[in-house]
């Protein structure tokens, strides 16, 4: 047995994203100084969601045509995300129906995660049929789909969602975990106001009528329920990133940067209103969600608010 073996770049990528995903900045940070000692920053892979929709396209074809290399499944749904979230949906179906490979779940996942960024209900209802025959146990797919619904308030399509509880699956609930004073907490979205995030709860219901008289409008397209404008607010206010946004206000020193990593994709609302609440407080917030980095600062996001 060797005891001279070291960690190569794909070992620090995955340790890398294990710290990303509980936003442990000390240990990140021990961990980056490795791998610049190391020499292995050059080397690691980056995946940041640029745009850049022609230069994505001119890789893609250079597969085939300049290497002679097949593009995998993979391949293909990378330039459907792509695509998709550059909202040139009808292309992406194109690519789809032309694949000489048998289209997986990956393939027509990003497609529905298209419709549900865009809420095209079209071609929701047209393409992604197959997704459900492939994955018919997969609960985030019926929840894009809800989403999509209830984006365009088709309500009737969306009470169907109880095929979740018919189907005996469960939608996944949201996370955010941030770190304060070297401690690692958790919040969970809620529907209800819990006495532990009371505080937090409080604060952000101070900050959202606040930011309401300066032009702040919630977005309630991502509620999943028929109800009065001040329900779906309510709602709204309990997502768990909202909150971890909140814990951080109240328990980090002024002016200290707020960090927080998320299990699920920011959702429009959360987005806008962590932008604004950066401009407000004069804050500098990192959140890390299932797609990418967002760098809120100043009103602004690093993401061009494309994710």
């Amino acid at each position: 047995m060797s005891y001279n073996m070291l960690p190569n770049s794909g070992t620090m990528v995955s340790v890398l994203q294990a710290c990303a995903a509980l936003a442990a900045l000390e240990q990140g940070k021990l961990l980056h100084g490795y791998i610049l000692r190391k020499g292995l920053d050059s080397i690691l892979p980056v995946l940041h969601h640029a745009g850049l929709v022609a230069e994505g396209k001119q890789l893609f074809d250079s597969m085939l045509k300049e290497h002679k290399i097949y593009p995998s499944v993979e391949h293909y749904a990378c330039m459907v995300d792509l695509l998709g979230k550059a909202n040139r949906l009808e292309e992406e179906a194109t690519i789809i129906q032309d694949m000489r490979i048998e289209t997986g779940p990956k393939v027509w996942g990003s497609l529905l995660g298209s419709c549900r960024i865009h809420c095209n209900v079209e071609l929701a209802e047209r393409e992604n049929r197959r997704l459900f025959e492939l994955e018919p146990t997969n609960a985030g797919n019926y929840v894009l789909l809800a989403y999509i619904y209830a984006a365009d308030r088709m309500w009737d399509e969306v009470k169907q969602g109880s095929f979740l509880e018919a189907k005996g699956l469960r939608k996944v609930s949201g996370c955010s975990w941030i770190e304060v004073k070297r401690k690692i907490y958790a919040l969970q979205s809620v529907d209800e106001i819990n006495m532990h995030i009371e505080q937090s709860h409080a604060l952000l219901l101070k900050l959202s009528t606040e930011m309401k008289q300066n032009g702040y409008v919630p977005d309630s397209r991502i509620v999943l329920y028929d109800l009065e404008e001040e329900e779906e607010e309510r709602i709204l206010l309990g997502h768990s990133e909202k909150l971890a946004v909140a814990f951080g206000l109240i328990n980090n020193s002024k002016g200290e940067t707020i960090r927080i990593s998320k299990n699920l994709r920011l959702c429009e609302d959360c987005h806008s209103f962590t932008k604004l609440i950066s401009k407000y407080t004069n804050r500098e917030i990192l959140v890390t969600d299932i797609n990418r980095f967002h760098h809120f600062r100043d009103g602004v996001c690093s993401c061009g608010d494309y994710w």
